[in-house]
């Protein structure tokens, strides 16, 4: 049984985070008689599939099997989530490797050419610092990832099967590895043994003569001739090669010396001097007289968007993005985003802003201390300091316009258009209620358009589109008036149509459904509409809000929209990234879009992109041919949008649009659909697809027209296989060029079930947070992991459960397995009143971009707050 620890675990409910504190003890059940008037719990917690974990995590409790050498490395399947945890002798909470430390951990994969491997940190990256390498299973390094950040990434230089090590360099951390299919490059803006750079060269920056105290490594330096010495102490950038380290101090020792984690391992000869380099950068970044150290690194005349996270933005592509990118960009365009409020600070939104406003009028919801004012920065929307606040507004931003081609974090839909943050929502006044109140949203539209308002003042330009990700069920006739008269000033309004509550019916939300405004539904990769996207007659548009319980296109992260966001769990805020689905993240792809087209055109009016939008000229139709209640008029298409405000040649020209652009089916899948469409104008013929495999991969049409258009089914046979890794290509050719999906599958003849760690099962009072119960689950032979919650007061509560790999006491923090009762998304309040079985839910481990601040939980944000 678990031992008697404060367990805790971090969620969100709502916009805002819940931490769940423990009452302690606990197990799989007891004899315990039960008292009067209560009564029994059980059910059962599933792995997601395509899961797995670390076997020799620091829980004393989980299961263990070494997996720290060549002979032990644990097979790993592919794609694939796989949580774990690494430390240094000493670091981290006490547990099973506390004090003697587990600095490696090995697996064994069969991967796929162009294939990524990504790791991505709970720590910093730099005091808890974790390395990622690749080696053949000889034990040959053939590639290490090596920053100081929270991403490293190796791209799969051929097929084959091969090691996979992490290693904690410093200090210790949870993980999270994925394996699958990118649309881009390596993810990881950091420092890679097959990066082109000059090995014994480091570029150093030391900080200025006024900053440093005491005679340390710049003192050094400076003796040398490698500062400006007495030029007012002004540094700049100065080259330091392999001739001046121990000079200096430093000693980039070999890999059997430095990096504990490789032991072991072969090198050459050439990659030991690039990894010393390597080395030696991380080294001098430590130093406290250094401000920058970083590779000499060689270029090459191209030109390529470097944002490390687009890769993983699948749903540019699905909107034909980088088609309307070579005409527009945004320029001169504004978008004001009513919501939460930004995070000013975040490295991926510098330069994107024009001034905005925050007009949340109650002092408690505001949380900054004052009622309105020209500061619409975000201080946080959790009301009892628990958790995290939501930064809600800062995802939305960064879809709508985050900095690009910057070689930081994502892209955004209209990149050069600026953002104009108005702050409605803070603090919820009530349990379970928005914080968002209809007033202060009426004047924030009122301000966005250049009207009178209640701060005494307009802005230097009033903007051109309003996109709102929030919302609710009830009409405000004050609200409609206002949208009229922004209307009238030429501001387009752009609105999530919400998302649905379990076990009710579609309804109208609010401004979606007021007339003059463009409704969002959302559609997930496959561009089939989101099993939670709210349907109705106001839906005028659909746009990608993704579906996090799938990975489609097998890239290895759950196929939702990443973007800009914070956290602040423990006071301390936290700039990142974050991965959620919903109407309200689909909002701002179409916000963006028509930034696009003001750009183009400004003279357009949101009567003109109406009309635009009901003739078909700005999306690609699906469902029901027309308008309909899913999809609105359809899928917005960038490509068409931007053309049809007049950016493009006046000629046709037909697009070959294939989604998604990659499938994987792992080890279970046994088919999937495709969708092939015209995203650009003119004529389009596709011919029937054919197939490179041999004889395990067939397509067929579904519902597809004489022009070769709809929808395919792809379908894997693996009667016969051998266990293993196989890929193929999926070719379609027209009259407009050649699309290839690239496909994979893995056959394994005894394939075990996914795994996610020693479970834990809290049952919580859903509005004190207060935990009744925390028991141990028990691992099943099928893999799942069954549990029994004994002696439960009669009440209303909800259940969650997952992994503590690090043995702090709390479960569902950063790269720990979690899940929730029915779905982590949607927690379901259970009313107690009889005993109860059946209470069956998954749990998984859900990446976040941050280093998974937020405890990996699964946000489903839309219009209803």
């Amino acid at each position: 049984m678990k031992p008697n620890l404060p367990k805790h675990v971090f969620l969100a409910a709502g916009l805002a985070g819940l931490l769940l504190q423990a009452c302690g003890g606990g197990g799989g059940g007891g004899d315990s008689v039960p008292t009067p008037a209560s009564f029994t719990l059980s059910g059962v917690v599933r792995p997601v599939a395509g899961t797995a974990a670390d076997r020799d995590v620091n829980d004393p409790n989980a299961a263990y099997s070494p997996n720290d050498s060549v002979d032990t490395a644990q097979p790993m399947p592919n794609p694939v989530v796989l949580g774990g945890y690494v430390n240094q002798p000493g670091s981290g909470p006490a547990g099973r490797s506390g004090a003697v430390g587990d600095v490696r951990d090995m697996y064994r994969a069969s991967l796929l050419a162009g294939q990524q491997i990504n790791l991505l940190i709970a720590g910093d990256g730099a005091s808890n610092d974790l390395d990622l390498g690749l080696a053949d299973l000889n034990g040959n390094l053939l590639d290490v990832s090596a920053s100081q950040q929270r991403v490293e990434s190796l791209a799969v230089p051929s097929s084959g099967d091969y090691l996979v090590v992490v290693t904690a360099v410093r200090g210790a951390s949870n993980y999270v590895l994925t394996a699958g299919y990118s649309l881009g490059t390596t993810t990881a803006n950091g420092m890679r043994l097959s990066d082109s750079f000059v090995p014994g060269e480091v570029i150093v920056k030391f900080r200025d003569a006024a900053a440093i105290q005491g005679d340390g490594l710049r003192a050094r330096a400076r003796t040398l001739g490698l500062t400006d010495g007495e030029r007012a102490g002004v540094e700049r950038d100065r080259l330091i090669d392999k001739d001046y380290f121990s000079k200096l101090g430093i000693s980039p020792a070999r890999v059997e010396e430095s990096a504990s984690g490789f032991a072991g391992l072969s090198i050459s000869e050439a990659q030991q001097a690039k990894l010393e380099t390597i080395l030696a950068v991380k080294k001098l970044n430590r130093d406290p007289d250094v401000e920058s150290a970083g590779l000499n690194l060689l270029r090459k005349p191209c030109f390529v968007p470097n944002d490390p996270l687009y890769p993983f933005q699948w749903h540019y592509p699905q909107l034909n993005l980088p088609q309307a990118w070579d005409l527009t960009t945004g320029a001169d365009a504004i978008v004001a985003v009513i919501d939460t409020g930004v995070v000013f600070s975040h490295p991926d939104l510098q330069g994107q802003f024009v001034d905005g406003y925050d007009f949340i009028s109650s002092l408690t919801s505001a949380g900054d201390g004052d009622g309105i004012d020209p500061d619409p920065s975000d201080p946080g929307d959790l009301a009892n300091g628990d958790g995290s606040s939501s930064f809600h507004g800062t995802h939305v931003t960064g879809t709508v316009a985050a900095a690009t081609n910057n070689a930081v974090g994502v892209a955004g839909v209209a990149f050069n258009a600026k953002i104009m943050p108005l702050r409605v929502c803070g603090r919820p006044l009530r349990q379970n209620e928005g914080g968002c109140s209809t007033y202060d949203i009426v004047e924030a539209m009122r301000f966005a358009a250049g009207l009178p308002n209640d701060s005494g003042t307009v802005p230097a330009r009033r903007a051109d589109v309003i996109n709102f990700s929030l919302g609710g069920n009830l009409s405000s006739s004050a609200e409609q008036a206002v949208i009229d008269q922004v209307r009238a000033a030429g501001v387009v309004v752009v609105a999530a149509a919400g998302n649905l509550e379990i076990g009710r019916q579609p309804y109208p939300v609010y401004p979606a459904a007021y007339p003059g405004v463009i409704g969002v539904s959302a559609v997930d990769i496959n561009k089939a509409p989101a099993p939670y996207s709210n349907s109705g007659s106001w839906v005028s548009v659909a746009a990608p809000g993704g579906n996090m319980s799938q990975d489609v296109n097998g890239d290895g992260k759950r196929d939702g929209i990443t973007s800009t966001s914070a956290s602040d769990v423990g006071g301390n805020l936290v700039n990142g990234y974050e991965t959620w689905e919903g109407t309200s993240v689909a909002t701002p792809h179409v916000a963006g879009v028509v930034a696009l087209m003001k750009a183009a055109a400004p003279n357009l009016t949101p009567q003109d992109i109406a009309n635009l939008l009901a003739s078909g000229a700005l999306t690609d139709d699906l469902g029901t041919p027309g308008k309909d209640d899913q999809f609105g008029y359809g899928l917005i298409n960038a490509n068409k949008a931007v053309a049809a405000a007049g950016a493009n040649p006046p000629d046709p020209t037909p697009i070959l649009s294939v989604s998604p652009a990659a499938l994987n089916f792992g080890i279970n899948l046994n088919s999937q659909t495709l969708m092939v469409l015209n995203s650009g104008t003119g004529t389009l013929t596709v011919n029937p697809p054919t197939v490179d495999a041999g004889g395990w991969l067939s397509v067929a049409p579904i519902q597809v027209d004489a022009s070769g258009l709809g929808v395919y089914t792809v379908s894997v046979n693996r009667a016969g296989l051998a266990d293993g890794v196989y890929s193929a290509n999926l070719t379609f050719t027209s009259n407009a060029g050649t699309f290839q999906v690239r496909v994979a599958m893995q056959v394994a003849n005894n394939p075990s079930a996914g795994s996610v760690g020693q479970q834990y099962v809290l049952l919580v009072r859903p509005n004190s947070g207060e935990t009744v119960a925390d028991v141990t689950a028990q691992l099943q032979a099928d893999g799942g992991y069954a549990f029994t919650v004994r002696n439960v007061p009669a009440g209303t509560y909800q259940l969650f459960a997952g992994s503590d790999s690090n043995n702090d006491g709390g479960i569902c923090d950063a790269g720990e397995a979690c899940g929730a009762y029915p779905t982590l998304g949607q927690p379901a309040t259970i009313t107690v009143d009889r005993d109860l079985s059946g209470l069956d839910f998954v749990s998984g481990f859900t990446i976040s971009s941050t280093g998974l601040q937020r405890g990996g939980s699964v946000k489903r944000y839309g219009s209803t707050r």
